[in-house]
């Protein structure tokens, strides 16, 4: 959870928190829980997930809502709600004595909106609001936007914007960047249940991240998924692959997501319960 790169700030707001992108080597930027102008092409989803974060090193816990809602032909609000804890530790104080345990935890509270301009355009805006607790007295807070334009026709949906475009963090006489990125993306989707995903990110404090992503649809009922996430450079994450399964009855779905193939996240696991209507 905590800064590591001395130049980049509260990097777990790269996290993805979708377990079904998760996945997919992290290759969202068409989900409508991710993008909020794909909502009006995508229709209503609510998802409850549990992340189970770097369990071999941060050892977090995070517990996150991520909600797309359809309204009409044209539009679509997003909701984001993301809480996460990392390992307690004892404060030391002034003497070097060991005293009360702290726990580390940030916080994330964002909203989304979606406009189709047509049957194949659409923008999508999101402010997200995020408070860090690393010790006693010690925080930081931050404001990030989300901006997006999303093309769809047929199968094929193709996305471009910036991402966490915000507020410099301040430490005392330093100033630290969010990982703010140029991003672009598309997914194609084939009429037998497999679909293709891949992402781009161009982080501006110099570094690159590449997302793919596969999935296999039986019956919309049962999806198979994997994916690799690379990132190089100056970048908020390491290098991961993923696979994961998912099972939707009713418009219920459940769906599991686990990372491996990283020292820093390997083991990291995703569970998300949702509605999709």
């Amino acid at each position: 959870m905590a800064q590591e790169a001395s130049s980049m700030a509260m990097p777990f707001l790269s996290i993805d928190r979708n377990a079904a992108t998760a996945a997919l080597g992290g290759a969202r930027v068409t989900s409508a829980l991710y993008n909020p102008a794909a909502i009006p092409f995508s229709g209503s989803d609510t998802q409850l997930s549990y992340q189970l974060w770097a369990p071999q090193s941060a050892k977090a816990n995070h517990i996150n809502l991520l909600s797309a809602f359809r309204t009409g032909e044209k539009f679509g609000f997003s909701v984001k709600l993301a809480y996460q804890m990392a390992t307690p530790y004892n404060i030391i104080d002034k003497n070097g004595k060991s005293g009360a345990a702290f726990t580390p935890a940030d916080l994330i509270i964002g909203a989304g909106v979606g406009f189709a301009f047509n049957r194949f355009l659409s923008l999508g805006l999101q402010v997200c609001y995020t408070d860090q607790k690393l010790g006693e007295n010690i925080n930081a807070s931050a404001i990030a936007a989300d901006l997006f334009l999303l093309y769809k026709t047929g199968g094929l949906k193709a996305s471009a914007g910036v991402s966490r475009l915000g507020t410099p963090v301040k430490s005392g006489n330093y100033s630290y960047s969010l990982p703010a990125s140029a991003k672009a993306g598309a997914s194609y989707g084939f009429p037998f249940g497999l679909s293709l995903s891949a992402d781009f990110d161009y982080y501006f404090t110099g570094g690159m991240g590449l997302s793919g992503g596969v999935q296999y649809a039986f019956k919309d009922m049962v999806f198979v998924r994997g994916g690799y996430h690379f990132e190089s450079g100056n970048s908020p994450l390491p290098s991961y692959a993923s696979v994961g399964l998912g099972i939707k009855i009713s418009g219920i779905h459940l769906d599991v997501a686990y990372l491996t193939a990283s020292q820093t996240l390997g083991n990291t696991l995703t569970v998300g319960l949702g509605y999709a209507f």
